[in-house]
């Protein structure tokens, strides 16, 4: 069963060692912000193991894609982000994916 309103934006990074920490360093600073948006669910920064220069961002929202590119590539925090992007030349494949099933660990309550 699929959401209609729940989507899942995952993109992925190609860095540089050398920018890789003014990288994670300014995608924290828009994660201050982004934590309080009213559509946000969740999100995380995963590294290759093998290939550490490649960087995925996953970000769950409940927005389609046309209200989030609207509404949140619009925010006035993401311009210094976008702006380091394309000064380190950091390659970046972004991709929307929907819920078809989920999981979640069963908690035991009690003990």
């Amino acid at each position: 069963m699929q959401s209609a309103d729940k989507i899942t934006l995952v993109v992925r990074f190609r860095i540089e060692e050398s920018a890789k920490q003014e990288f994670i360093a300014k995608l924290q600073d828009v994660f201050t912000h982004i934590v309080n948006e009213e559509t946000f669910i969740e999100a995380s920064l995963v590294q290759d193991m093998r290939d550490p220069r490649s960087i995925l961002n996953y970000e769950v929202w409940n927005e389609s894609p046309e209200s989030f590119m609207k509404n949140q590539m619009s925010k006035t925090y993401r311009a210094e982000f976008e702006k380091m992007i394309v000064d380190l030349k950091i390659d970046r494949t972004p991709a929307w994916y929907s819920t078809i099933a989920e999981w979640k660990r069963a908690w035991i309550s009690g003990g």
